[in-house]
């Protein structure tokens, strides 16, 4: 089914657990890590930090950050750029505490340089295909022959 330009908010595509492709800008350059998603807050991605990593001392808070989704389990593919903070505060931290934080820092909650990066998003593109080995094919043949637009939802992501 074809929907022109719909909005969606960002927690529709999103949810605890997701991976992101985050890109910050360090001496010029524009590059990209993995970061897991620890919660959201309405339109805002919570995600925890390991501050002794250098390439996260060196974030810019005067730059916007590149977001970057791609779900194959649920056909869901997203372009989001956002401003973003820091915060160290204890009760942020163990409110998106879980399992997985518990092993990605190596001394689990008491690691040193723990901190929370709060993405806000300012505009962004998603694009979504029905889900299922059947419906992406049916969504690839579309896009190939037909009008690419046409092989699935994709919209702006409301801000």
């Amino acid at each position: 089914m074809h929907h022109d330009d719909e909005s969606k908010p960002v927690s529709d595509l999103l949810k605890p657990g997701t991976t992101l492709m985050v890109g910050s800008t360090t001496h010029g350059t524009l590059a990209f890590r993995p970061l897991t998603v620890a919660g959201l807050d309405g339109e805002r991605v919570r995600i925890l930090l390991d501050m002794n990593e250098e390439w996260a001392r060196e974030l810019d808070a005067s730059q916007s950050l590149q977001v970057t989704l791609s779900d194959d389990r649920k056909n869901n593919w997203a372009w989001i750029i956002g401003e973003f903070s820091m915060s160290t505060d204890p009760s942020l931290i163990d409110e998106l505490w879980s399992p997985f934080a518990e092993a990605y820092f190596d001394n689990g909650r008491a690691s040193e340089g723990i901190a929370v990066m709060t993405i806000d998003v300012t505009q962004g593109r998603y694009w979504s295909a029905p889900s299922g080995r059947l419906g992406s094919l049916v969504s690839a043949v579309k896009a190939k022959f037909g009008d690419p637009e046409e092989s699935g939802e994709h919209g702006d992501i409301r801000a």
